[in-house]
């Protein structure tokens, strides 16, 4: 007899291999995957109610071990359960809001109710985050940027640049005037423009079609790049360092990059410390988005900032762990290209580290990432097809590739 371990994402390939009724389907995949959500901070009382429901329905709730003796007022928790477990014991304490029962049902169903992503228009293109993946090039018009400082500092060779990654298939260029390398200092407001505006004006010239993001933290600079043709604000400060950053991104209606950042470019890499690295980083996007969302700006893209305030263990967490942000239910944008920590892997320079960045990438796609900041488009274009041809192989991946080729042979 053959035996084999099944993966959870080939599930409904082998209910229907095997000929199970397809509308029993949902009811299979309810009971099959277990999902594993923490809840800080919870009454310890309602932390034993949960428990005892949870081993009712078939899970299980980790809590500290000084809960049964009631040494302790408030746990951490870990849920442990598949989907239909959860189901029965939401249904359950739907009648006990106390404890901190209340707030910890709201949550949960958070996790099960919104699982759709947004899909934004830009210059005509549709971004379904639900379905595809996503490449920003990146152009740094700056002298002291830590990869490609000084390649790309007058006009004709950041449009020259530009013009390649739009060939090579970029989804997005995103076009920076000042470095946010480790200890940079800030520049003036008119050397920023003057860097940055006429590339820009450039790019969309030839390319009017082409979604193009600016990267800046001075809301004069987002303004001015808005103006003149820009469609995103990528903002390592997420809309914080300047105060009428928010006006801006409202006033355009534009998409926003929020990032993660301790600290600034300057003063980051001086000895980060998170208690609660994962929690700080959650806590941190939420009360963004909160804020934004009560400023009317709803299309936001989280980027959780490798490298921006974090140390090398930090960085390697955050895209293990990178699937956590879906709770959010937005794009994930994740910047990984020829950064330090690869170097220590790799014990490669700066310039030798694509292959290092695509075996990062590959995991960052894998565990949620939607958009990748790159600074080589055409290889991590290939890992995008081949990322895709895997991942959605089941269902209707053949007819994907199919439609894709037969749609590139009508063109030609």
């Amino acid at each position: 007899m053959i035996i084999r371990k099944v993966a959870l994402n080939s599930l409904e390939e082998e209910l229907e291999a095997i000929g199970t009724d397809k509308g029993a389907f949902d009811i299979f995949r309810k009971k099959s995957k277990v999902l594993i959500l923490k809840i800080y901070d919870l009454d310890s009382r309602g932390a034993n109610m949960l428990k005892q429901e949870f081993l009712s329905a078939g899970g299980d709730v980790a809590v500290n071990h000084n809960v049964a003796s009631w040494k302790i007022s408030k746990t951490d928790c870990l849920l442990m359960g598949t989907e239909r477990a959860y189901e029965r014991v939401l249904e359950k304490i739907s009648s006990e809001p106390y404890f901190g029962l209340k707030e910890a049902k709201e949550a949960v169903q958070r996790i099960f109710t919104g699982n759709q992503l947004p899909i934004f228009r830009i210059q005509g293109r549709t971004f379904d985050f639900n379905t595809d993946r996503f490449i920003m090039g990146i152009l740094n018009v700056t002298p002291d940027s830590f990869s490609d400082g000084g390649n790309f500092t007058n006009t004709q060779s950041a449009f020259t640049h530009a013009k390649e990654m739009i060939e090579e298939g970029a989804d997005i260029i995103d076009i920076g005037g000042e470095s946010t390398r480790p200890g940079a200092e800030s520049v003036s407001l008119d050397k920023e423009l003057n860097r940055v505006i006429p590339v820009l004006k450039a790019i969309r010239s030839a390319y009017p079609d082409i979604p193009i993001s600016i990267d800046t933290y001075k809301s004069e600079v987002a303004k001015a790049a808005l103006e003149s043709g820009a469609d995103i604000i990528n903002d390592i400060s997420g809309l914080q360092f300047d105060s009428r950053m928010v006006e801006v991104a409202k006033e355009f209606n534009t998409p926003v990059v929020i990032m993660h950042i301790k600290g600034t470019p300057k003063d980051m890499q001086k000895n980060p410390i998170y208690q609660d690295l994962m929690r700080e980083l959650l806590e941190y996007f939420e009360e963004r988005i909160e804020t934004l969302s009560t400023h009317g700006i709803e299309k936001i893209i989280i980027d959780p900032g490798i490298g921006f305030g974090k140390n090398f263990e930090d960085n390697l967490k955050i895209i293990k762990h990178l699937n956590e942000f879906s709770l959010f239910n937005l794009p994930v944008l994740i910047g990984l290209s020829r950064k330090s920590f690869i170097g220590l892997i790799t014990d490669e320079p700066v310039e030798d580290r694509l292959f290092g960045t695509l075996a990062a990438d590959a995991i960052a796609l894998s565990n949620g990432a939607h958009i990748l900041r790159v600074h080589d488009v055409k290889p991590h274009k290939d890992l995008i097809k081949v990322f895709k041809a895997i991942a959605y192989s089941v269902p209707g991946t053949k007819s994907v590739i199919s439609e894709e080729k037969n749609g590139k042979s009508k063109k030609s």
